[in-house]
C-alpha cells in the first residue's frame, strides 16, 4: 500500500529557493506567477491546489508556517498574497513580514474600503475590484 505524502513533502520543483512567491490565489495566483516569470524572475507558488507541472511551487496551505518555511520564503525578495479572502490575505502577509522578514509582500484585496488597512499595515495592496472596474472602462 503506497503511504500518504503530507502537503509539507512536496517541494519546489527546484534546487534552489525563488525569489519571488505567490501564495493562494487560484487562476489570479496562477497568472500573476506566469507574469512575474514572463518578466524574468524566479517563482514559485504555495497553494493547495497547487500543479507543479505547471508552475514551480508547492501545494499546501499558504497559512502554515511550515510549508512557507519548506518552499523556501526566508531567501524571498517579494510575495504576492493572494487567497479569495481580503482577511486570509491580511493574515498570512504579516505573518509572511514577521516570520520571513521578507522585504515587499503585495496583498490582494477585493473590496476597495480595505486597502488602507493593508498599507497601514505595511504592505502593497492591489485592490482586484479598482484594477477590475479600471480595465473594463479603459476598455470602452
Amino acid at each position: 500500500m503506497p503511504s500518504k505524502r503530507s502537503t509539507r513533502d512536496e517541494r519546489l520543483d527546484r534546487t534552489e529557493a525563488a525569489d519571488h512567491y505567490v501564495l493562494g490565489g487560484g487562476r489570479v495566483g496562477v497568472a500573476a506567477a506566469r507574469r512575474l516569470r514572463a518578466a524574468g524572475h524566479d517563482v514559485g507558488v504555495v497553494n493547495e491546489l497547487h500543479c507543479p507541472a505547471e508552475l514551480p511551487g508547492r501545494r499546501g496551505d499558504p497559512t502554515d508556517v511550515g510549508v512557507l518555511d519548506d518552499a523556501g520564503l526566508s531567501n524571498a525578495e517579494t510575495v504576492v498574497v493572494a487567497t479569495r479572502s481580503d482577511a486570509r490575505n491580511l493574515l498570512v502577509a504579516g505573518l509572511v513580514r514577521t516570520r520571513f522578514d521578507v522585504p515587499r509582500v503585495v496583498v490582494l484585496t477585493n473590496a476597495p474600503d480595505r486597502v488602507a488597512a493593508v498599507a497601514e499595515a505595511g504592505h502593497d495592496p492591489v485592490c482586484a475590484t479598482a484594477a477590475l472596474s479600471d480595465a473594463l472602462v479603459d476598455s470602452v
